[in-house]
C-alpha cells in the first residue's frame, strides 16, 4: 500500500512539474537566459530595430540569439520580439480540445517564452493574440465574414488579397494545419476564425512597421499566418528578412520576387552551366557518390533531418508486387502545400483522389505510398482512403524506393517530392503537378494544368527519360545540395544534429552550450546576416 501511494505521490509530482514548466522558466532554461543575459549589451534606445520571433522552440531562440550576438559586435541594435501565437491546433474539435487550448496555450504561456527571449530582446514590439482592442476585433470580424460569405470555391481562397497582402495561401495552408484537416470546406465556419486571425494579423503587424521600420526581421519560416504575415508585410518596407527554416543553408535571405523559405531553385540549371567544364565533371561526381551512398542507405546532407535514411531495408517487411505499377508517393496531407508556390490542385487530398479516381477510371495498376514522415492526423487520412478505395494497393512507408524499383514499378508520380530524383536517378520517368525544386530542369515530367496531368498518366508508358536525364539529376543535386563552400556544408551538417536535438525537447545545458559554442566560432554563420 506504502508503496502504491509513494508511486501516486511521484506521478503527481512528475506531472505538477511538467505543468511548471509550460508556464515557468525551468532550472535548464534559466541557465539558458543567464548565459545570453550576461554577453549580449544594452542597445535599448538604437534606432536600428531587429525583429524577432518568439518561437517557442530551443533551435530558433539559439540561431537568433547567435545572430544578434554578431549583430551587436558591429552594430549599435535594439531587439524587438513578436509573439506569434493566435491558432490552436485542433482546438475546435470538440469541448475537451477547446479546454485544453484555453488552459495551456495563453498568454501565461508566453510570458515564459517572452522571459526567455528577453534575456537578448529588449521589449516586445506586439503580440498576435492580444494585441487589438474588442471593437477592433468586433470590426475585424465582420470584414472575415464578408470575405467568407463571398467565397465561391477554393481558388477564390487561394487568390485571396487583404489589405495588399497576398494571403489566401498561407489562410488555406493555416486552416489544414490548425483545424487539422486534409482539405479546406470552404462554409466550415473555422475558416472565419482564420482568416479573422489572418486579417488582426495584418492590422498589428502592418501598424507595427510603419511606427518601428525594423532593418531586420529574423523568422522561423514563412508559411502560415504566424510566419507568413510578417514576412510579406516586411517586404513592403524593405526591411531584411532572414528565414532558417530550410535545410539547404543556414539562412536566406527572402525579397519581394522570392518569399517563400524554401531553396529558391530557378537558376539551378543556369547556374550551373557557368562552371568550366573541368569543374562541372568534379561536381557531377561528387553528385554522383553522395547519391550512390543515400541509394545504399547513408545519410546524406539533403536528408539530415531525417530519423533514419529512407533507404534502411527493414527484413521484416515484404515486397509487394508492383510490377508494372504506376506508384504514387503521398506527402503529409497536413503539411504546408504551397510552399514552393502554385499547384495544379488546391491541396494534397484533392490530388491524391483525382489521381486515384483517373487511374481506376483507365484501369491503370497504382500501388501508394505514404510519407515516412507524416503526422498522425495522416494516417487518418488513410485510414480513409483505404474505406473510399477498396481496391487501393497501400504498401508500407518502410520499402525503400530502390526494392520498388528493383520490383518492377513503372512510373512515379508526386506534386513536388525529392522521390522525383531519386527515381529518375534509378532510370523511373516521374510526374509532377506543382513548382518544385526540379523545375528549372527537363528530367521531370512537370503538368502546369490538369488536363497535361491527366494526359501525362494516360500516356505513362510512353514517358521517357533523355540520354541526359541522369546528368541533369547530378546537376541539380549539386545545386541543391552541395553548392556551397566546405564551411557552409559542415556547418549545415551541424546546424542539422543541433535542429534534431532541439526537437526532441533535450535540453542538458553543457551539450548545448557546446552547440552555441560552435556557431561562435564559425565564420561562415557569423557572417552570414548584415543589419
Amino acid at each position: 500500500m506504502i508503496k502504491i501511494m509513494s508511486l501516486v505521490i511521484g506521478l503527481k509530482n512528475k506531472i505538477f512539474r511538467k505543468l511548471y514548466n509550460v508556464f515557468f522558466l525551468s532550472k535548464k532554461e534559466e541557465e539558458l537566459y543567464n548565459y545570453y543575459n550576461k554577453t549580449i549589451n544594452d542597445n535599448s534606445n538604437s534606432k536600428n530595430i531587429v525583429l524577432i520571433q518568439c518561437v517557442e522552440n530551443y533551435f530558433y531562440f539559439a540561431v537568433f540569439g547567435e545572430v544578434i550576438k554578431s549583430f551587436n559586435k558591429d552594430n549599435s541594435i535594439r531587439v524587438e520580439q513578436y509573439i506569434p501565437r493566435n491558432l490552436t491546433l485542433g482546438a475546435t474539435s470538440n469541448f475537451g480540445s477547446f479546454l485544453k487550448s484555453i488552459l495551456l496555450n495563453n498568454s501565461i504561456r508566453d510570458k515564459k517564452w517572452i522571459k526567455l527571449y528577453s534575456s537578448y530582446a529588449d521589449s516586445v514590439a506586439y503580440s498576435h493574440e492580444n494585441s487589438t482592442s474588442f471593437l477592433h476585433n468586433i470590426k475585424y470580424f465582420v470584414k472575415a465574414y464578408k470575405i467568407f460569405a463571398n467565397l465561391k470555391d477554393k481558388h477564390d481562397l487561394l487568390s485571396l488579397i487583404i489589405n495588399e497582402v497576398k494571403v489566401g495561401d498561407l489562410i488555406y495552408d493555416s486552416y489544414l494545419r490548425f483545424k487539422p484537416a486534409s482539405t479546406v470546406d470552404i462554409r466550415d465556419l473555422y475558416l472565419i476564425i482564420v482568416i479573422w486571425q489572418c486579417i488582426r494579423n495584418i492590422e498589428m503587424t502592418n501598424k507595427y512597421f510603419v511606427q518601428n521600420k525594423p532593418k531586420v526581421l529574423l523568422t522561423s519560416y514563412s508559411s502560415y499566418i504566424q510566419h507568413g504575415i510578417a514576412v510579406r508585410i516586411a517586404m513592403k518596407f524593405d526591411t531584411k528578412v532572414y528565414s532558417f527554416g530550410n535545410n539547404q543553408s543556414i539562412a536566406k535571405e527572402l525579397t519581394i520576387n522570392d518569399i517563400y523559405h524554401t531553396a529558391n531553385f530557378n537558376s539551378y540549371k543556369n547556374n550551373f552551366e557557368l562552371f568550366s567544364r573541368e569543374d562541372k565533371e568534379i561536381y557531377l561526381e561528387e553528385s554522383k557518390t553522395a547519391l550512390d551512398n543515400r541509394i545504399k542507405g547513408m545519410k546524406d546532407i539533403s536528408t539530415s533531418y531525417m530519423k533514419e535514411s529512407a533507404y534502411k531495408i527493414s527484413d521484416d517487411i515484404k515486397i509487394p508486387n508492383v510490377k508494372n505499377h504506376i506508384v504514387i508517393f503521398l506527402h503529409d496531407f497536413f503539411d504546408s502545400p504551397h510552399i514552393y508556390g502554385d499547384m495544379v490542385f488546391p491541396d494534397f487530398l484533392e490530388w491524391i483522389e483525382f489521381t486515384i479516381n483517373l487511374l481506376e477510371k483507365e484501369n491503370i495498376p497504382y500501388s501508394l505510398k505514404p510519407h515516412p514522415n507524416q503526422i498522425g492526423d495522416s494516417e487518418k487520412v488513410i485510414k480513409m482512403l483505404k474505406v473510399e478505395y477498396p481496391k487501393a494497393n497501400f504498401i508500407s512507408s518502410k520499402i525503400t524506393n530502390k526494392q520498388l524499383v528493383n520490383a518492377g514499378m513503372c512510373t512515379g508520380i508526386s506534386v513536388y517530392g525529392t522521390v522525383a530524383y531519386e527515381l529518375v536517378y534509378m532510370n523511373i520517368p516521374v510526374i509532377l503537378c506543382g513548382e518544385n525544386p526540379h523545375s528549372s530542369y527537363n528530367f521531370v515530367y512537370e503538368a502546369k494544368n490538369e488536363k497535361e496531368y491527366v494526359s501525362y498518366i494516360k500516356n505513362h508508358r510512353n514517358l521517357k527519360l533523355n540520354k541526359k536525364s541522369k546528368e541533369e539529376v547530378l546537376s541539380f543535386y549539386y545545386m541543391h545540395n552541395l553548392n556551397k563552400s566546405r564551411s557552409e556544408i559542415r556547418s549545415l551538417d551541424y546546424i542539422s544534429s543541433f535542429r534534431n536535438y532541439s526537437n526532441e525537447n533535450r535540453l542538458d545545458f553543457n551539450e548545448y552550450k557546446s552547440f552555441l559554442g560552435n556557431f561562435e566560432k564559425n565564420k561562415t554563420f557569423t557572417n552570414i546576416i548584415k543589419v
